[in-house]
């Protein structure tokens, strides 16, 4: 997930409508020759919390409701799985993966290998040979578990540089130290041999705002799975997480042209986090609402008209659960609208944004 960068400004919504009517003019063009002359569904999801999945009836409804996906947020992670070296506890994941199936819902998989949500003893890890054995063994262990369940596994999370420095794309990490570039070749190798059906995505955020430190990070995502593709390991996806910031611009060119050298690559995309982070826009909630979903719409549409999301899905549903609210605090007593639904489990304008893709009437 991103962190908050408090020294950037925000310049009002004005530049907001400038880019919402430059963006429908773009991606018009770039629909032409890609030759999306018709739209078709989208399935929509959202990441769901065991603990709000089990304390709060609405939340359920609304999964239920409102998602044809739905993703474990946190049961899949190695700090929730593996508390301790020797054991698995699936409980958390096992309940969601009932619930989907119970109601007809895909799911996918979040996240066989990130730098994060270690337990204690995975950063204490000292050698080679002991990465890559557990890397292998847990991946195996868990995608083994769920297959036939979950057709889709973010196989690597986060694994490139904030700001990705020459020579030196990848985050640091246990894994990066370890193992080095080679734990990304590692991991999707693994959960291709305990699943060879599965869809296998590498997952990143900020492919969309302007910037050189951006359009690096989309470069270094091709050229990852592009390698990976080279050697024979199968690689079937980005996933771009899409917290998006409304007071910055999105790069619209650099993102149409990212979603044609995905298709060169023969690769599907898909929105995996997608939220709104609002904590510099004005305290007023209905002009907060129409920013979101213009900011949404014009991400989604910039996309979609040159490459076809295999699904869009949700950092949350509700506004009365989402992690921005502590990463993100507003300065005024004015809660984060991050999400479709609000606090009440009403939808917003966001959500009629996104019911139009996943009703093919974008």
């Amino acid at each position: 997930m991103r962190q908050p960068d408090p020294d950037r400004d925000i310049d009002g919504l004005t530049r907001r409508g400038a880019l919402v009517a430059a963006a429908g003019l773009a991606s018009t063009g770039f629909a032409r020759a890609a030759g999306l002359t018709s739209a078709q569904p989208i399935p929509l999801g959202s990441a769901a919390q065991i603990e709000t999945f089990r304390a709060d009836p609405r939340y359920r409804d609304a999964l239920k409701r409102y998602c044809d996906v739905i993703v474990p947020m946190n049961d899949l992670k190695w700090e929730t799985l593996r508390h301790d070296r020797t054991r698995f506890d699936f409980s958390g994941a096992d309940e969601l993966v009932a619930f989907a199936e119970r109601n007809g819902q895909a799911l996918r998989g979040h996240a066989l290998l990130w730098g994060e949500a270690l337990p204690p003893w995975a950063r204490e890890m000292t050698s080679r040979a002991e990465a890559e054995r557990e890397l292998v063994e847990h991946i195996g262990t868990v995608v083994d578990r769920y297959k036939g369940k979950i057709a889709t596994w973010d196989v690597v999370n986060e694994v490139i540089r904030f700001e990705p420095l020459p020579g030196e794309p990848m985050r640091d990490t246990i894994w990066q130290r370890l193992l080095g570039p080679a734990h990304v070749e590692i991991a999707f190798r693994a959960a291709a041999a305990a699943d060879p059906k599965a869809r296998l995505v590498l997952n990143d955020f900020n492919f969309e705002e302007p910037g050189e430190g951006t359009a690096a990070r989309r470069r270094i995502a091709l050229d990852l799975c592009r390698r990976l593709k080279d050697k024979g390991i199968p690689v079937h996806g980005i996933g771009m997480q899409a917290h998006l910031y409304a007071d910055r611009p999105l790069d619209i060119d650099g993102l149409q042209n990212f979603m044609v050298e995905i298709g060169k690559l023969d690769l599907d995309v898909e929105i995996t986090e997608l939220d709104v982070i609002d904590w510099k826009l004005p305290a007023d909630a209905a002009t907060r609402d129409r920013a979101a979903a213009s900011l949404v719409g014009t991400f989604l549409n910039a996309i979609v008209s040159v490459r076809r999301p295999r699904a869009i899905v949700t950092w949350g549903l509700s506004d009365r659960y989402s992690w921005i609210h502590e990463t993100f605090p507003r300065q005024d007593r004015a809660k984060a609208r991050p999400l479709p639904l609000d606090v009440d489990f009403r939808p917003k304008p966001m959500m009629a944004v996104l019911d139009r893709y996943r009703r093919g009437q974008s």
